[in-house]
């Protein structure tokens, strides 16, 4: 799914299958590169377990992109 949030594209790119993982790429509008991070919490935690993992090859990562994945995510997961 995408989705325009401000002037940034921010593209779901999967989930681990057990809800448990979505990934996303976000790409800021007049740039070509884009953002992968990924935001996961283990079976049976709580949000206070969740956590955010950053590609370390990916162009750098806006945070009002994090906010709304994580907000995102909050619902999904």
């Amino acid at each position: 799914m995408e989705f325009v949030v401000g002037d940034m594209a921010i593209t779901t790119v999967g989930t681990d299958g057990d809800d448990r993982a979505i990934e996303f790429l976000v790409r800021p509008e007049g740039t070509l590169e884009e953002g992968h991070f990924a935001i996961f919490r283990e079976h049976g935690q709580g949000w206070e377990g969740a956590r955010l993992t950053i590609d370390p090859a990916a162009a750098s990562v806006p945070v009002a992109a994090i906010e709304w994945a994580v907000e995102f995510a909050r619902e999904y997961l």
